[in-house]
């Protein structure tokens, strides 16, 4: 039995209590619900980003490419998403607002496009191109 984990009632209760205290109160549906409408508002953003690239770069390609897209985004991409979840779980505590899905499009779209404007202020956030 070594190097196995057995989960006991206790075990199962904690893992139980863990996921409420991450949910607060959403079920598991409402925050993959609200984290696929989040994520629908960073695509919306990085596309709206896309969209006025400097076709003339040597650095990126003339004709648009999903897959250099997210090569180049990747870490404006991860920051954004964990600042959603984040975002999703405290929200109603910070602010007293009923989560709906609209909030969480908008999250997506705020914090994306935060991340846009960090990535074009700093070089925390580059990426290097080939």
């Amino acid at each position: 039995m070594d190097g196995y984990v057995l989960l006991t009632g206790s075990d199962s209760l904690k893992t139980a209590t863990f996921i409420q205290n991450v949910m607060d109160g959403l079920t598991v549906s409402d925050f993959f619900s609200a984290l696929f409408f989040a994520l629908i508002g960073v695509i919306i953003s990085l596309l709206m980003h896309a969209v006025g690239r400097d076709l003339t770069s040597t650095t990126t390609p003339v004709k648009f490419s999903f897959k250099f897209l997210l090569k180049d985004n990747w870490k404006r991409i991860l920051l954004s998403l964990l600042l959603i979840v984040v975002t999703i779980r405290f929200l109603p505590d910070l602010t007293g607002l009923k989560f709906n899905m609209f909030y969480a499009l908008c999250i997506g779209l705020a914090w994306d496009k935060l991340s846009e404007y960090i990535k074009t202020k700093s070089n925390i956030l580059d990426v290097p191109r080939q």
